[in-house]
C-alpha cells in the first residue's frame, strides 16, 4: 500500500524532523553516495542518501512504499515524491523537511567542539549541539566530516534517536538522480503549512 500524503505531513510532527534546512554549511564540491541508517527507539529504518554539488537526494522504502526527497539549493524547492502513486510534491527550501538530512540546526542556541573521532572512516569533528525542543532544550551531539563538509552522524540520546551515514562512496553520483522523473502528477497536501510552522 501506498504511503499516503497525509502520512508525509504527520511526520512533521514527529522527532524525526529535527531540522531546517538552508544548506549553507555543504561543501559545494561535495559527491557522495552513502546508506543512511535511522535509529528511533526500538525501530531501525535503513534508506539511501545521494550528494553531488549541494544536491541532495534521500530514499526511503517502508512497508507502506518508497519516498524519495530531493532538495536543489539552486532552484530554492525541495521535492517530495511517492514513485507508486506517480505524484510529488514541491516546496519552497527553507521550511522543516519530512526527512533525514543530517545537518545541525540554524536555530541552535550552542554548538560546543568536545572532540575528535572517526566515523565510517572520515575523520571528524564532535559536537554537541543544545537545541530547542518541544520539551525544552535539548542536546544533540553530531560528527561533523570536514573532507565532506557535512555531518555524517547525529545522535539525541533523551529521545533514543541517531542518524549515520555509512558505507560512504565518493564520486560517481548521477546528476539525473536529482531531476523530476517524467509523468509525476503535482500535488499538494492540505495544511501543510499549519503543519510544518507547529
Amino acid at each position: 500500500m501506498a504511503r499516503p500524503w497525509k502520512a508525509i505531513g504527520r511526520l512533521l510532527g514527529c522527532g524525526w524532523v529535527l531540522l531546517v534546512l538552508t544548506v549553507p554549511g555543504m561543501a559545494r564540491g561535495a559527491e557522495f553516495s552513502a546508506l543512511l541508517l535511522v535509529k528511533d527507539g526500538g525501530k531501525t529504518m535503513p534508506g539511501k542518501i545521494y550528494v553531488l554539488d549541494g544536491k541532495m537526494r534521500q530514499d526511503f522504502i517502508d512497508e507502506t512504499g518508497q519516498t524519495i526527497t530531493i532538495v536543489r539549493p539552486d532552484k530554492h524547492v525541495v521535492w517530495v515524491i511517492i514513485p507508486q502513486e506517480r505524484t510529488y510534491m514541491e516546496m519552497p527550501l527553507k521550511i522543516r523537511l519530512p526527512g533525514q538530512f543530517i545537518q545541525i540546526p540554524p536555530q541552535a542556541l550552542g554548538k560546543r567542539l568536545v572532540g575528535r573521532d572517526r566515523v565510517s572512516g572520515y575523520e571528524v569533528d564532535q559536537y554537541e549541539v543544545t537545541v530547542p525542543g518541544r520539551a525544552g532544550l535539548e542536546k544533540q551531539t553530531f560528527w561533523v566530516a570536514p573532507k565532506l563538509g557535512l555531518p555524517i552522524k547525529m545522535e539525541c540520546r533523551r529521545r533514543h534517536f541517531s542518524l549515520e551515514y555509512t558505507n560512504i562512496k565518493e564520486g560517481g553520483v548521477p546528476a539525473r538522480l536529482f531531476n523530476l522523473p517524467p509523468g509525476l502528477h503535482k500535488t499538494t497536501l492540505a495544511g501543510f503549512a499549519d503543519e510544518v510552522e507547529r
